[in-house]
């Protein structure tokens, strides 16, 4: 897997308009998560796979004089995030790879992912850049939908033609760990508006039948919580 291809991936979906529909997909579970993180005035944010950007103008609301930056690998996903930004929510887009961050070091109060981090073609690497970008003190809130206890996401990689990290929960706690975060907390959030109903579903390459979308909805999306220490 490369940052090229991956690039190729999500400048498609961009140009096809899954961008937005991203934000209806992860909508509620993005809003559980960010409502639980305490952003505080003039804190910094980071915001690692933003595509459009809408989850970073949310973390920029957060407080008073907070700014969030946002980063993703595919181009024409950050074209679109500039697009869609206002001149009224300090927030902001760069194009870039987790694996080599173009911030300074101890830059950002909170680091927060949606649905990004097990696309790193180095996962090791981007973890550490995350921690090292981290303020002493600062916290991750990493999310993610495909791990190895949501069995209904095994074959996405697969689908999609990437080598993607399918790891455990007790993996990705080791792999947080190995980077240097204390305090690891894992916890599974579940979309509030359910499973939908059945005469509305209809068969995809990700779900091929109601009963995997389902299982889906009710293993819930993984959220990583993690601090750098003092």
């Amino acid at each position: 897997m490369s940052h090229e291809k991956i690039a190729t991936l999500f400048d498609d979906w961009a140009h096809k308009g899954r961008g937005e529909r991203m934000q209806v997909g992860h909508g509620d579970v993005v809003e559980q998560v960010i409502d639980d993180i305490t952003v505080k005035p003039g804190q910094q944010v980071l915001d690692l796979g933003c595509g459009v950007g809408w989850a970073t103008r949310m973390l920029a609301q957060k407080a008073p004089g907070a700014q969030a930056i946002g980063v993703d690998v595919a181009p024409a996903m950050i074209a679109k995030a500039e697009e869609l930004s206002s001149l009224t929510i300090r927030a902001r887009y760069e194009v870039g790879t987790f694996e080599q961050l173009d911030f300074p070091d101890e830059k950002f109060d909170h680091v927060f992912s949606m649905e990004a981090m097990y696309y790193s073609v180095d996962l090791p690497q981007a973890l550490r850049e995350v921690h090292r970008v981290m303020k002493t003190g600062g916290e991750a809130n990493i999310v993610i939908d495909c791990y190895a206890e949501r069995e209904s996401t095994h074959g996405w990689g697969h689908t999609l033609g990437l080598d993607l990290h399918v790891l455990t929960e007790a993996e990705w706690k080791a792999a947080f760990e190995h980077a240097g975060f204390t305090n690891v907390e894992l916890s599974r959030v579940k979309d509030r508006r359910g499973a939908g109903v059945e005469d509305d579903f209809q068969a995809s390459e990700h779900f091929p039948s109601w009963e995997e979308h389902v299982a889906y909805h009710e293993a819930g999306s993984l959220r990583i919580r993690a601090t750098k220490p003092f």
